[in-house]
């Protein structure tokens, strides 16, 4: 700027900049402030939509409580304590801010709407831009002030509780969004400040309380994330069957001397990937497909008992239980026989194949009847059968002999039971982490009837999917069909490494014509 000998003109042109440049000064400040104000109320109703969401999680997990209350309340338990944790934060965090708001507004000791100025719209604390109040609220004297340090002990104190409920193989991938309340680290030449010194020392108030309400946002994510991932949990972590029951399948349990009696050991809603050790007479059975192999000559009439273990490996804690068994069947001699062609259990809604026979008349001579609930049609020892209620049914072989005479050649009783519940996927992927691109590639989901012998198809009607994304907020998307449309489709064309994805509501429809509800699957992307 000129100086020295200048004009009275010249002069009121210098006092003039200088009042502007103050004024521009003082512009840039406001709307700094404003700028805080307006992130600050984005911020609050974020944080009110991730409340919404983890209410729907927390039901989720109250549901799921209700109807597996067994499998499920380790992880409930922990659910509540994120949630108990949670409450007793954002409590705390909203006393500070209410009592920064009171000071830096009608200081009456409570929050008014006399605390607030509306400007251009935006509702700004009255004093949003005094230095003071969060130095002398959380960082003075010296940066140990009694409130501050509560405040810092607490965050740490609830990521230490928080990240106990998560398994250690999974700490690296469920995040936690709030952050630890560190002192950084010292800049050479300047002097070193801790934590509460470099977050709120000499801090607007507008920028303090945003400071906070981010705080609150953390928290709310960090909710999300770990709730989500506890109940994803309760299926990844378990059996894939209701019931561990050891059962013994044979063709027949009624066999001719001089023949193999041969059967099957295995659990019910077995996985054909465990590898089994069935152990019988102190002898472990050769295993295929998850299936004992028993076989013993029978030589002399009578009925056999046998029995064994099966030692299983629980899947979340590898450790093994034994599951003893036994079973029966009875050597006599020659009487009409009827072996299912897939299995001793007659399933609703679809055709169970059977075949028929009886040593000494011909396949052409046997005449087969059902009773109990079903039908059984065919001819030359092959035949149909279709039944309609769970429960038991009984079928009789009445055969012609030479004579031209029909003599009952003996009966079965078999159960009857719905086919099972299949597995829900996307696109025929194993639930867990998945590469991002494999998973974007796949078009909806598919529901697979595993380890099953009949060849049926599943139709997926309709589920919802959770969207979790790293400092995003959670999305629920309801899908009719088995295909992505709509935001679904576009959530899943984005989604990013990081992403985690869990299915529920899953409702599926198969050839017997009821309507499934299946089991949760999550998906974490890497």
């Amino acid at each position: 700027m000129a100086s020295g000998n200048v004009s009275p003109r010249q002069k009121m042109i210098n006092m003039m900049y200088l009042v502007l440049t103050a004024m521009l000064a003082l512009n840039v400040s406001a709307e700094i402030l404003k700028a805080f104000s307006m992130i600050n109320n984005s911020l609050e109703a974020t944080n009110g939509s991730i409340k919404q969401k983890n209410d729907g999680l927390y039901a989720a997990f109250d549901k799921k409580m209700a109807d597996e209350p067994g499998k499920t309340k380790v992880n409930f338990d922990k659910a509540q304590l994120v949630k108990k944790e949670s409450l007793e934060l954002l409590a705390f965090i909203k006393t500070i801010k209410d009592q920064m708001t009171d000071m830096g507004g009608k200081k009456d000791g409570k929050v008014t709407k006399e605390d607030f100025k509306t400007e251009q719209g935006i509702t700004r604390v009255i004093d949003d831009g005094n230095i003071d109040i969060s130095s002398t609220l959380l960082v003075n004297p010296d940066g140990k002030s009694k409130l501050g340090i509560e405040l810092r002990d607490r965050i740490n104190a609830y990521r230490k509780k928080i990240g106990s409920v998560i398994a250690d193989r999974d700490k690296a991938t469920v995040k936690l969004y709030l952050e630890e309340a560190a002192d950084p680290e010292k800049t050479p030449g300047q002097a070193a400040k801790n934590w509460l010194q470099s977050s709120f020392g000499e801090m607007p108030l507008m920028g303090a309380i945003t400071l906070l309400t981010k705080f609150e946002s953390d928290i709310r994510n960090t909710e999300t994330e770990v709730v989500g991932y506890l109940l994803g949990a309760i299926d990844a972590e378990s059996f894939k069957f209701d019931q561990l029951v050891a059962k013994v399948i044979a063709p027949s349990n009624y066999v001719l001397t001089g023949q193999d009696y041969v059967a099957d050991v295995l659990l019910v809603a077995y996985d054909s990937r465990q590898n089994l050790n069935i152990v019988v007479g102190g002898a472990s059975l050769p295993v295929e497909g998850g299936l004992g192999k028993y076989k013993t000559r029978a030589t002399s009439e009578g009925e056999k008992k046998w029995g064994g273990v099966i030692k299983v490996k629980n899947p979340a804690t590898g450790e093994e239980t034994d599951y003893p068994f036994e079973s029966s069947y009875t050597v006599a001699r020659p009487a009409a026989v009827v072996s299912p062609d897939k299995m001793n259990v007659f399933y609703i809604g679809v055709d169970n194949p059977v075949s028929i026979s009886a040593p000494g008349v011909t396949p052409a001579n046997l005449s087969p009847s059902i009773s109990g609930g079903g039908s059984i049609s065919g001819s030359n020892g092959k035949y149909i059968v279709r039944v309609n209620a769970p429960g038991k049914v009984n079928v009789t072989v009445n055969g012609k002999g030479v004579d031209g005479k029909s003599t009952v050649m003996g009966a079965s009783e078999f159960r009857v039971k719905y086919v099972p519940d299949p597995v829900a996927t996307i696109g025929g992927l194993d639930p867990g982490q998945i590469a991002t691109s494999r998973f974007k590639a796949q078009g909806g989901m598919i529901a697979v009837l595993k380890d099953f012998d009949f060849d049926l198809r599943f139709n997926i009607q309709s589920f919802r999917m959770i969207y979790i994304a790293p400092r995003k907020d959670p999305q629920v998307i309801s899908v009719t069909g088995p295909s992505y449309t709509g935001a679904a489709s576009q959530i899943i064309r984005g989604a990013q490494p990081g992403d985690r994805f869990i299915f529920d509501e899953i409702k599926a429809i198969g050839p017997d014509k009821v309507t499934r509800k299946l089991n949760p699957v999550t998906y974490g992307l890497n």
